[in-house]
């Protein structure tokens, strides 16, 4: 099948995305920045779902300002009041039976996460009460040390999982939240294996074995998540990828290297895209990560058809890369998310 068409007709779950473009939007004066802005342009490129990263501990997700529990309930309050104006185009997962079977033109589904939990600011009553606005996602940290633990960028002291980590890691379970290990260091990433009781995600990251880097995971990391019956997401960051001028073949190669390790099952989209985040906090714009942030072909979720495209010449079958599509994230989610909100 053709690339456009393959996408077109498949069911297509997006890993990662921040909540930088609606923030920005926002900033320019538009009155419902996703409604008008960031769902018709996933729905227009294919995608069904997208795990929305709402809020979390880096410099932009606060606005450089350090209130990320206000910032939390400020992002997630502009979804809420957009949703019900969207006359059904923006729809919230919070149980199973929300999650995307098939194709469903005009919608797409949005599951809030959180991309470092700064916001619960050491409070397990605030991850239950965050629960009840919606979220169903969380990564315990991002780049640096919080109340649950240490992220990539703590390399000296050793230290993983704090008390309150392991705690919200065992709620998180129990409410029947994911809990994505992106950006965790090694020895909190294994700590949270033996805690967990559901299978994890890590929703972007690529392999250390095409290029070490501190947010790639290891060969030991990437068959752990796989044992444990989760998956990885792809991510489309350019110095996650390769050192120098980045296309999406070198993408590729990365997709074929933990499909060779642990199967196609474990494979899906992560992404992370900026193309559209418009511009962030100082300190973000002059962070060595920022520079050249795309990669040549696959820019943004527009590029999916050349993806595809890469995939087949690549030897795929169709059926195989619906998995990565979608399929493999359905699958994972559904064993993950309650039948009924707990709370």
């Amino acid at each position: 099948m053709d690339a456009k068409d393959l996408l077109m007709n498949s069911l297509v779950i997006e890993g990662h995305r921040d909540v930088y473009e609606q923030i920005y939007r926002k900033s320019i004066g538009e009155e419902s920045p996703i409604r008008d802005g960031v769902a018709p342009r996933l729905i227009r490129d294919g995608i069904n779902m997208t795990v929305y990263a709402i809020c979390g501990d880096s410099y932009s997700h606060s606005q450089n300002t350090g209130r990320y529990l206000e910032t939390a309930l400020e992002q997630i309050d502009q979804f809420l009041e957009e949703a019900p104006r969207s006359e059904g185009m923006i729809q919230m997962v919070k149980t199973r039976g929300d999650l995307p079977e098939k194709v469903e033109p005009g919608s797409v589904k949005f599951l809030l996460h959180f991309e470092g939990c700064m916001p619960l600011r050491g409070s397990i009553e605030n991850l239950r009460n965050f629960y009840r606005l919606g979220l169903r996602s969380i990564q315990p940290v991002w780049n640096f040390r919080n109340e649950l633990g240490d992220g990539v960028w703590e390399n000296r002291t050793g230290g993983g999982l704090t008390n309150f980590g392991v705690q919200v890691i065992k709620e998180a379970n129990r409410l029947g939240m994911v809990v994505d290990l992106s950006h965790m260091n090694r020895e909190g990433f294994f700590q949270t294996l033996d805690v967990a009781t559901a299978p994890l995600l890590v929703s972007h990251a690529n392999a250390c074995g095409m290029l070490k880097n501190p947010r790639n995971l290891d060969d030991e990391q990437i068959k752990a998540i796989a044992k444990q019956g989760g998956l990885v997401g792809i991510l489309a960051l350019p110095e996650r990828v390769k050192a120098g001028e980045v296309d999406i073949e070198d993408m590729l190669k990365h997709m074929d290297y933990m499909i060779k390790l642990v199967g196609i099952e474990h494979l899906a989209l992560g992404m992370d895209f900026v193309k559209y985040d418009g511009p962030r906090t100082l300190k973000d714009r002059h962070h060595p990560l920022h520079k050249d942030p795309l990669i040549k072909g696959f820019e943004e979720i527009e590029d999916l058809p050349n993806m595809i495209d890469g995939l087949q010449r690549h030897g795929y079958k169709d059926d195989e890369i619906k998995k990565i599509l979608g399929g493999n994230y359905l699958r994972v989610l559904k064993t993950i998310l309650p039948e009924q909100s707990v709370i």
